[in-house]
């Protein structure tokens, strides 16, 4: 579903009329659903690490560098895993790995060492690589907000719609004789049907055992 298609399911909803476009209106309900529409999915996605935020960084090594940027995670992200040559390494605090600046060899840990001035997270591993080694970072990023007509929203439309008109309900007092209370029961309702879905289609990576 498109921001577009999003913001005028809430107006209609809302008993508002639909709009043609979401760029430079002066309607003060379109402007507040068109933030409400934000805030849902910004809510939605921090639920849950959705398939489709999913993202895997590679880097190549080059001779005496040890750290390397993610980009596009200026927004924000979730690391689940980093390896290098196929080799799974650990987190380790970054004070440790500043001591070790003269060790050079294959890395087995990592840190985070702070952003770029874009704000993208900044990876550093030790020891220092040689080059040519391969690092594999498999996370999940943030998604950017909605802001063209076209924008599709890639995380599950139902329950980004019912969160932000449980929003715009709480604004109002009540839409169509459903009070905001109600909305946020069906909205996290959904919530939990689409994780539900979609953990189905990564379902080793969900399995919790004691070891």
């Amino acid at each position: 579903m498109t921001y577009l298609e999003l913001v005028n399911n809430v107006l209609t909803r809302l008993r508002e009329p639909m709009i043609t476009s979401v760029q430079k209106s002066e309607d003060a309900v379109v402007n507040i659903v068109k933030n409400l529409v934000n805030d849902s999915k910004r809510h939605v996605e921090m639920a849950h690490s959705w398939n489709a935020t999913r993202n895997l960084w590679q880097f190549t090594t080059e001779l005496g560098q040890p750290s390397y940027v993610l980009e596009d995670t200026h927004g924000g992200c979730r690391i689940s895993k980093v390896t290098v040559n196929g080799n799974h390494i650990h987190q380790w605090d970054l004070q440790t790995l500043m001591h070790q600046t003269n060790k050079t060899g294959l890395a087995y840990r990592y840190a985070y060492d702070g952003t770029d001035n874009a704000g993208n997270l900044s990876i550093r591993v030790d020891p220092v690589p040689k080059a040519g080694d391969v690092i594999h970072v498999l996370g999940h990023k943030i998604l950017p907000d909605l802001k063209e007509d076209g924008d599709e929203v890639r995380l599950p439309a139902q329950p980004v719609l019912y969160y932000a008109l449980a929003l715009a309900a709480r604004e109002r007092g009540e839409v169509g004789g459903q009070t905001a209370t109600e909305l946020f029961g069906m909205s996290s309702q959904f919530i939990s049907d689409a994780i539900a879905l979609d953990a189905n289609l990564s379902p080793t990576e969900k399995i919790w055992a004691v070891v």
